[in-house]
């Protein structure tokens, strides 16, 4: 339960971390941004509701498995003890207590993983001597099909249970067997030994309280007088491990889909009284081997319990492991530090991104050159916007992309100010006053008048209309309205009609406008001032024409009008 508190607040921290990388120190542009945002909330949602999920639905029976452990003070190794266990407790005892060991009574497959999923919850300082001893009864089992489908459910336990506590846990077998008839009786006064064989050692050893560690061979050579059970004893042990070969050990280590195989670490086989079955697996293997059955001992302590290997603890070994706070703390460190690799690696790229872009900006300024002013200006001010920001970020703090004792800016500022200060736009240049020029309009005679004639044609107004309205559009100038024809005819006919045609044109306007009529000043100059060749028809129509000028500045009404009086009079 606790651990998946654990691992929901992991989840959040991790997410949070993700998110402050996405959008602090990585650039991805907003709308992949957006997306893995989106993403990382809902795996993170999905994660934490699994997690609560997994911890409702986890089947815990608190009180009843609390029972089972040692105190929290408890220095001795933790046993939890499997397979053929009911002849090592009471009928209803789930644990055994001796001067070594806290022996826990595995009843089912899934009692294995239940009880360490209690231990890695509840005692986790309890994984450091923690171990599963595999409890073998020859004598007490039948078919061999059912022998086969318990040894496999035991190892996918023991799998899962080494996963729960996060490490292989040291996996041991205990065997008890009877010895030869008489054997006992004649050979050993009180206790009777272990035989064990541990990974590193070459050959059995025997064991006991009373009994110095010595080989097999060592032992079974002692007691020359007794040569006859010697032999018995040497034939018994051989047919045993000739058993363990053909019948148990390949189901450790046979292959078996998503469980690995199981080595022993170490063994512990003991001679001693244990109640027997008709037809059991060892009697049916000596049968096979020897066509002859053993004789079964009649024994009177079928409620007695089998003796602990309490010997063979001290020759464990385990594996070193952190316990949940350190793992947790470790997970978290791992985090932080692959955190602090993404931040590193986002604030390296954008630094780099930041030299290259002003190195790029200082060498092109410096290859343009003085005499391509507009191309050196755009350049400089550049420079000048890349500046300001360095200062910015000098003065209110470098971004958190730019930081982690990576930021450049500090040592690119002195030299963009030193560039800045080599070089400054020249003033520009002061403003040319640009008088108005007069504006002129050219009507067609011939729209105006008839041929000879000086009087408005009817069909004129429209024409007149329109040069009107742009001479309003410049109230207070002067208007110069001038005429002039073609070399036909008479010259002086010819200057007397174009000045009759430009009064005719002046007093259309004073009429139809609200314009004073000193703003209006006529000239006539016959066929001089051609526009074009008088030789051709087209030269002839365009030098017939009335030209309006408007002479710009407010007085010109009056002096102008001054001025040119005496064209009127004179006709030149």
């Amino acid at each position: 339960m606790q651990k998946n508190r654990i691992k929901q607040c992991i989840t959040l921290f991790s997410a949070s971390l993700l998110l402050w990388l996405l959008w602090g120190f990585w650039s991805f542009g907003k709308e992949i941004s957006y997306f893995l945002t989106t993403f990382i909330c809902i795996v993170t949602l999905s994660l934490c509701v699994w997690f609560f999920r997994q911890q409702k639905s986890t089947p815990y029976l608190k009180n009843a498995l609390t029972n089972l452990l040692p105190p929290d003070n408890y220095q001795g190794a933790v046993i939890i003890v499997c397979g053929q266990s009911q002849m090592l407790f009471h009928e209803n005892q789930t644990y055994r207590e001796t001067a070594k060991g806290w022996y826990i009574r595995a009843v089912s497959p899934i009692d294995l993983i239940n009880i360490t999923q209690h231990i890695v919850d509840i005692a986790p300082l309890q994984l450091r001597r923690l171990s599963l001893l595999y409890a073998l009864l020859p004598e007490q089992q039948l078919q061999q099909e059912e022998v086969t489908q318990e040894t496999l459910n035991w190892r996918r336990a023991i799998h899962e249970s080494n996963k729960k506590a996060g490490k292989t846990l040291p996996f041991w077998v205990t065997l008890y067997l009877n010895s030869p008839v008489n054997y006992l009786n004649s050979h050993f006064d009180d206790i009777t030994p272990w035989i064990i064989f541990l990974n590193d050692q070459p050959e059995l050893l025997v064991i006991s309280d009373n009994l110095a560690t010595q080989s097999i061979s060592t032992w079974l050579s002692q007691n020359r007088e007794q040569t006859e059970n010697q032999l018995t004893m040497a034939l018994w042990l051989d047919q045993l491990l000739a058993w363990l070969k053909s019948e148990f050990i390949p189901l450790l280590t046979v292959a078996q889909s998503g469980t690995p195989s199981l080595i022993p670490v170490a063994w512990a086989m003991q001679f001693t009284t244990v109640p027997t079955i008709s037809n059991n697996s060892w009697t049916q293997f000596i049968h096979h081997k020897t066509t002859l059955f053993p004789t079964i001992i009649k024994t009177s302590n079928n409620n007695d319990e089998l003796p602990l290997p309490d010997i063979v603890i001290d020759k464990l070994t385990y594996d070193v492991n952190l316990l949940k706070i350190e793992t947790t703390f470790g997970v978290i460190g791992m985090i932080c530090g692959l955190f602090l690799i993404g931040a590193l690696s986002g604030s390296y790229h954008h630094n780099k991104q930041l030299i290259y872009d002003n190195s790029n900006d200082i060498n092109h300024f410096k290859s343009i050159s003085d005499e391509n002013l507009e191309p050196k200006k755009i350049a400089y001010q550049q420079l000048l916007s890349d500046a300001t920001f360095l200062s910015h970020w000098q003065r209110e703090g470098i971004p958190a992309r730019y930081s982690l004792a990576l930021y450049q800016g500090n040592n690119i500022l002195p030299y963009l100010h030193a560039l800045l200060r080599s070089w400054a736009p020249p003033q520009p240049p002061a403003p040319i006053i640009v008088q108005e020029v007069p504006e002129m309009v050219t009507l067609d005679s011939l729209a105006l008048f008839a041929s000879g004639q000086y009087k408005l044609k009817n069909e004129a107004t429209k024409v007149l209309v329109d040069a009107l309205i742009n001479i309003k559009a410049k109230p207070g100038w002067l208007i110069v309205i001038s005429g002039y024809t073609d070399n036909t005819g008479n010259p002086d006919l010819n200057q007397k009609l174009s000045l009759k045609r430009a009064e005719a044109v002046r007093d259309w306007m004073i009429k139809t406008s609200d314009i004073a009529p000193s703003c209006f000043a006529v000239q006539g100059y016959g066929q001089h001032q051609p526009i074009a060749d008088n030789s051709t028809l087209d030269g002839r129509a365009r030098n017939r024409r009335v030209e309006i000028r408007l002479i710009p500045q407010a007085d010109a009404c009056q002096v102008l009008a001054d001025d040119l009086t005496p064209l009127k009079d004179s006709g030149n």
